[in-house]
């Protein structure tokens, strides 16, 4: 039995399309421990849409952190509605702790001291023990640990329907060759790589490889840029998939053969749905936010100097260093991949 008896969870990890990936492996280890416990998530709008159809979730909670007070308002109202016997916040934020406020439960389980900033000690009356700082996916399994649920699932298992998968198939057979998604851009551009050296690798993807580019991303001014600017300087344009639909972006990637991205939501969205990934870091530390127990063959790290490997995991990030890597370098990660993790069919 779990430390905690709940027949009923709230769970609250609002944003952040990378922690939303964290969160489900979580929750699937969650629903190990309390197998007939209702499930709330709160969770904002555009990370909702990646989860919606999860079968581990019993009811969403979903708002707009972007909204005028009345869309505040009633959330809190919604959320006083009801009780739970256990709230788990795996996040620290002002607004994530305004909203626990507004959550009855005798159990608001958070982290320990060290960890804590913006109120979240002074709503939480549980906290997890003090560990020293190791990968993100960690500290949300930690929450688990503390929980007394053993053995649980590392797993993701995102799910997508009939129609969508039907959608993928006629995509990317349309295309004729296998797919190179390339992640353009990240909310920091600290760790974002050379659009030049993007350019240079795509154009040994579609010339010596034989193989497809496509520039995937969102809707943002940013990355249509970055993408204008990839294109003048391609030899042939690659294929542009800059979705608004964050479910898009996911089929899109996990129809591809492999991925090559820096450190961003969509990286971590690719080694949870089992593409080989070619990880980028510079500026921040893989041994905190890299690709999570899969395809360290692939990565390039750029952040961790030789001698470096046993150091103490810290948030500390490196600017400048993102521009160390080299196009042939990525060039040999690809080739690596494509020889070491053969092609599937697109059921991940």
């Amino acid at each position: 039995m779990p430390r905690i008896e709940a027949k009923k969870i709230c769970f609250i990890r609002t944003s952040a399309l990378g922690d939303t990936v964290h969160a489900l492996g979580l929750i699937n280890g969650l629903r190990k421990g309390y197998p007939d416990a209702h499930l709330t998530w709160v969770i904002q709008t555009l990370p909702y849409d990646m989860v919606k159809h999860q079968k581990n979730i019993d009811q969403f909670i979903t708002f707009n952190r972007n909204g005028d007070y009345k869309t505040w308002l009633s959330l809190f109202k919604r959320l006083r509605e009801e009780s739970y016997d256990l709230v788990i916040l795996p996040q620290v934020s002002a607004k994530v702790s305004l909203i626990t406020l507004f959550i009855k439960s005798k159990n608001k389980l958070g982290f320990d001291f060290k960890r804590s900033k913006e109120l979240h000690w002074l709503v939480t009356n549980k906290r997890i023990p003090a560990a020293p700082a190791g990968h993100v996916q960690d500290q949300f399994f930690e929450f688990l640990d503390y929980l007394d649920i053993k053995d649980y699932p590392i797993e993701w298992n995102f799910t997508f329907t009939e129609e969508e998968r039907a959608w993928q198939q006629s995509y990317f057979d349309r295309l004729k060759r296998p797919v190179i998604g390339f992640v353009i851009a990240s909310s920091s551009r600290d760790k974002d790589w050379d659009l030049e050296k993007y350019a240079k690798v795509i154009d040994y993807v579609e010339q010596k490889l034989d193989l497809q580019p496509m520039l995937i991303g969102g809707p943002s001014e940013l990355e249509k840029n970055n993408a204008e600017e990839i294109c003048r300087l391609c030899r042939k344009e690659p294929i542009i998939a800059l979705e608004k639909p964050i479910r898009t972006t996911m089929m899109q990637i996990a129809g591809s053969r492999l991925i090559v991205s820096p450190d961003t939501g969509p990286l971590h969205m690719a080694v949870s749905l089992n593409v080989p990934t070619i990880s980028l870091y510079g500026y921040s530390n893989p041994k905190r936010c890299g690709p999570y127990r899969k395809y360290h063959d692939l990565l390039i790290d750029k952040y961790n100097d030789p001698g470096e490997e046993n150091m103490p995991i810290t948030r500390k990030t490196k600017p400048g260093r993102m521009a160390r890597i080299s196009p042939e370098e990525v060039i040999e990660k690809i080739e690596l991949g494509l020889e070491r993790y053969p092609a599937s069919t697109m059921a991940n």
